[in-house]
């Protein structure tokens, strides 16, 4: 007789959760053109800290005045 699903050992290392988020990145809307591709590998602004706090501060002072 078999063990229950719950008395078996699980590798800790191997998610089931990694080939449907894969597969869900694909079939995404934003994963089907190669523009939309292109759009989420373009960088999301400075790299440095400060640069990219000193942009944000600037966007939230155009909002606020």
């Amino acid at each position: 007789m078999p063990k229950h699903v719950l008395d078996r050992n699980h590798r800790r290392d191997a998610s089931s959760v990694a080939p449907f988020a894969s597969v869900a990145r694909k079939v995404a809307p934003e994963g089907s053109s190669p523009a939309a591709k292109l759009l989420l590998r373009r960088s999301k602004g400075p790299l440095n800290e400060a640069l990219r706090n000193r942009a944000f501060l600037r966007i939230e002072r155009s909002q606020l005045g």
